[in-house]
């Protein structure tokens, strides 16, 4: 896979060289981050003469708050043309994939728990939603790639494999964040967790997100937070190791680090465990048209 970050893009209108330097400099080349959805089609090609400019490569994208299923139809119909446009901007600037949250049946928050989340009805829904955006991903040939927590409609391996297969479609995969699907049971063994979810989704995984977990000591019921990378105790061995085992392109994405005095350190942390097991990151410059291609011969 190859390594990227989930910021370094926005806004996408008014980026700067200077922005994109700041992440290069530590060595990124592959960047992602927020798209302006009504952006031009000469935004657009300000961008991407800036990229290739500063010999970047897009990786993941993000649309906003949206998602694919939910209760309020009204509301869903809004979402499906957000996600409908970044998909048109994603092909234009050659993004990876796009992302957002699979989506929750509570009323208020597409993130949040609800008692029909975890329903075959709820799932069905997804499923069929996703069918009819799936088109408009091929067509613009960038893959979407929502999140999902334990909380959401989509909240374990089995339902993923499920969504995936049923949708059907090369650009409709599923993003794994393996800190969104700890639990009291897993946190302290999670090379088993994320080697044996690999193992069952294999490619049906459309991008890694990348972060790291701790035990809160200050609560006594079962409570699992996010903690600075390298801090924690994510298995990043593991991760690293399980990414060798999906397509070349797909992104290895550190993401959720909300200040730039965090950013290199994260970058170091990850490039010690590769270095300490030997993995090289797959060639940034390796997008899926040109994997692709090469596959054909």
């Amino acid at each position: 896979m190859r390594l990227s970050i989930s910021s370094g893009i926005s806004p996408m209108k008014s980026v700067m060289k200077k922005d994109l330097a700041f992440f290069k400099d530590i060595g990124f080349r592959v960047v992602g981050g927020g798209i302006d959805l009504e952006a031009t089609d000469d935004d657009i090609k300000r961008f991407n003469d800036l990229m290739k400019e500063m010999d970047l490569e897009v990786g993941e994208i993000h649309v906003g708050e949206c998602a694919m299923v939910g209760p309020n139809e009204n509301v869903l119909k809004e979402y499906r043309k957000k996600i409908i446009r970044g998909l048109e901007i994603g092909g234009k600037i050659q993004a990876s994939h796009i992302q957002f949250s699979i989506g929750s049946m509570h009323p208020d928050n597409i993130w949040l728990h609800h008692p029909e989340n975890h329903t075959q009805k709820a799932l069905d829904m997804l499923v069929r939603n996703a069918r009819e955006i799936a088109p408009y991903a091929e067509d613009n040939r960038c893959m979407i790639s929502p999140e999902t927590t334990q909380w959401t409609v989509v909240n374990g391996i089995e339902r993923m494999k499920e969504y995936v297969d049923r949708v059907d479609s090369p650009f409709m995969k599923i993003g794994f964040d393996f800190v969104n699907h700890m639990t009291s049971e897993r946190v302290y063994n999670s090379g088993e967790y994320i080697m044996e979810a690999i193992g069952i989704l294999g490619d049906r995984i459309g991008a890694f997100h990348v972060k790291d977990v701790k035990a809160n000591d200050e609560v006594l019921v079962s409570h699992i937070d996010e903690a600075t990378m390298g801090t924690g105790l994510l298995d990043h061995r593991a991760v690293i190791r399980g990414s060798t085992l999906l397509e070349p392109w797909k992104t290895f994405v550190l993401e959720h680090i909300y200040t730039r005095d965090l950013i290199k350190p994260a970058y170091d942390h990850i490039q010690m465990v590769a270095k300490q097991i030997g993995h090289t990151w797959t060639d940034p410059h390796l997008t899926r048209e040109r994997w692709e291609k090469s596959q054909r011969g």
